[in-house]
């Protein structure tokens, strides 16, 4: 409950002043219409009176008139100060559930469906929605209500007040008893939920694949014992509902069949009129008629809490990769890498699992092309998650022109940083925004030239609405090699001082590929500066004609120098050109 209430906290403190309004309006209201009762008992004794007084009954009417009036207009102020309260506060909670989430590092990714984080953000903002509903429509209505009721007791009838201060205290005993004793199951139950949330999402999002392998029976079998378990978790928790109900219901039974029979008492003594057993049983049926939601109010509360905590961890969750204290903006003018005895290993738990890396240094000077060769499993695509901070290093530092990028800021680090990766991602967007997602404030026509340049207009000039068509998240209206070249264009337009291709043209025929490599020479002499590349590949020949290639074995550098030269020392590299078939290594 803590950890919710802080993580909600700083979107409730922004819009204060609403939710102060929003509170001082609700007890006003309810406040008002407390008093009703007042003046129905005397319309109720001018009635029974052996002299009746119809002015008397005339002027209690105007009376409850008023109070109707008043807490209309008090309940709208309320209304109104509510909705704008929470449209603002949810707003507020989406945006920052976004950075949140954003703000994790990769390795929280590798453990979470993106599907299920959705989710879980979605359920923290209505869970906030309705948290404030039942605190302000049900509980806090109730809590005006039982008490300026228990001071109208006390005021007028001592003996009943004693026995209704009883009551509450006993019924609210019975419901924290049971909120105890239900809460571990509606989180298991939101839990559930997240988990089959984020299993259908799984299963859709690949749905070429269930396709292809004609596994829609398999997955539907696997989604159907997932959603069976969460209806075990999800039918015990309202079975527990539903025996706190009958507890709650059979407590308020009683206290109204106490009181008819302490007004019986009290007629036959002489102490109790018509007009008082009117009154007293108009506020016990008012009050029991609350308090009989006040169950049903508390189990969505608390399933509301349950829904919103994993949210609310990944609120509290430090990212694994955090920028120091006194980080500042990179500045690259060069591109001059420095790798300096590096050492690394995933933290997965695993403890015979060893270094990717262990004591690796490389220099590569600006304005080089460095070619990173090894077998899958090598540490390649690591060296570039390392070189883009996108985790940390065991030991060591990696510096780009004479800068430390452990004392830099992430965000200025990848932005003069262009990564072409192996499976490009495509937003759900149209080909012109996700090529200029590299520099938004890109012109039409800076975006249509370096589209030309990777050797996309052929194809975006074939589709229907050009470079606005918008294409899938995974880029579903284009084919693998098309995606791939929108990258590349994503990159050019970057202008990044260092280039760094992952399998960048793995996907591409032999003359795109080589166009593609043609745009991205240029690239690397463009404006009068040249650039640092490094590029990862499994066909060597793409790497022939670069300045220098390193092999990676085992987490080590075992060979290093130009094509001809890797050849001629007869070693790994040498083994591993001989193997290719097409240009592509062979497989073991």
């Amino acid at each position: 409950m803590r950890k919710i209430l802080q993580a909600y906290w700083p979107s409730i403190r922004k819009y204060l002043l609403l939710f102060v309004m929003m509170c001082i309006a609700m007890a006003i209201a309810n406040t008002l219409n407390s008093f009703r009762p007042f003046y129905v008992r005397d319309i109720v004794n001018v009635f029974t009176s052996d002299n009746p007084n119809a002015s008397l009954a005339y002027g209690a009417l105007w009376k409850l008139t008023l109070l109707c009036v008043g807490g209309n207009v008090f309940y709208r102020l309320f209304d109104l100060s509510l909705v704008f309260y929470e449209a603002k506060v949810m707003k507020d909670l989406d945006s920052r559930s976004f950075a949140a989430i954003q703000r994790q590092s990769i390795k929280f990714f590798e453990d979470v469906s993106s599907n299920a984080l959705g989710k879980c953000a979605a359920r923290f903002r209505s869970s906030f929605e309705i948290i404030t509903d039942i605190l302000s429509f049900e509980l806090g209505r109730d809590v005006v209500v039982v008490s300026v009721t228990f001071v109208v007791f006390c005021n007028t009838m001592p003996s009943i007040a004693i026995a209704f201060g009883i009551w509450l205290v006993a019924f609210a005993a019975v419901t924290a008893f049971f909120i105890a004793w239900k809460y571990p199951m509606d989180t298991t139950s939101a839990e559930a939920d997240s988990i089959a949330g984020g299993a259908m999402g799984d299963s859709l999002e690949n749905h070429l694949a269930v396709k292809l392998f004609g596994c829609e029976r398999f997955e539907q079998q696997r989604f159907d014992e997932v959603v069976q378990d969460q209806y075990k978790k999800r039918i015990r928790a309202w079975l527990a509902s539903n025996v706190a109900m009958g507890t709650q219901a059979l407590m308020m039974v009683v206290a109204e069949l106490g009181l008819i029979w302490l007004m019986i008492r009290g007629w036959e003594q002489g102490v109790v009129t018509i007009a008082d057993f009117v009154f007293f049983q108009t506020y016990v049926v008012w009050i029991l008629t609350h308090l009989w939601t006040v169950g049903q109010a508390i189990r969505k509360l608390f399933t509301a809490i349950a829904e919103a905590q994993e949210m609310a961890n990944i609120y509290s969750l430090e990212p694994e990769v955090q920028d120091a204290p006194n980080a500042r903006p990179v500045v690259i003018s060069e591109g001059h890498i420095a790798i300096h005895g590096i050492s690394f290993r995933y933290d997965d738990g695993s403890s015979e699992r060893g270094y990717v890396f262990d004591g690796v240094s490389i220099k590569i000077p600006a304005g080089q092309s460095l070619g990173v060769v090894g077998q899958t499993g090598a540490g390649k695509s690591t060296l570039i998650q390392l070189l883009m901070r996108l985790r940390d290093l065991d030991s060591g530092f990696i510096s780009i022109d004479l800068q430390d990028i452990a004392a830099v800021t992430q965000e200025s680090l990848r932005q003069q940083i262009a990564v072409v990766p192996q499976k490009p991602q495509l937003f759900y967007r149209s080909i012109r925004d996700n090529i200029a997602l590299a520099r938004p404030d890109a012109t039409d026509e800076e975006v249509w030239e370096v589209a030309k340049q990777a050797g996309c207009l052929a194809f975006i000039e074939k589709l229907p609405d050009g470079i606005h068509t918008v294409v899938g998240g995974s880029g579903e209206k284009l084919s693998g090699g098309e995606c791939q070249r929108i990258a590349i264009a994503r990159a050019i337009l970057a202008d990044p001082k260092i280039l760094i291709l992952d399998e960048a043209t793995s996907a591409q025929d032999s003359e795109t590929e080589s166009d593609i490599q043609q745009a991205i020479k240029g690239l690397l002499k463009m404006k009068g500066s040249q650039r640092t590349l490094i590029a990862i590949a499994h066909r060597l020949s793409t790497l022939m004609n670069m300045d220098r290639i390193i092999v990676i074995h085992d987490g080590k550098i075992v060979e290093d120098g130009a094509h001809k030269e890797l050849l001629k020392q007869n070693g790994l590299y040498a083994r591993l050109w001989h193997r290719q078939s097409g240009g592509y290594i062979a497989a073991e």
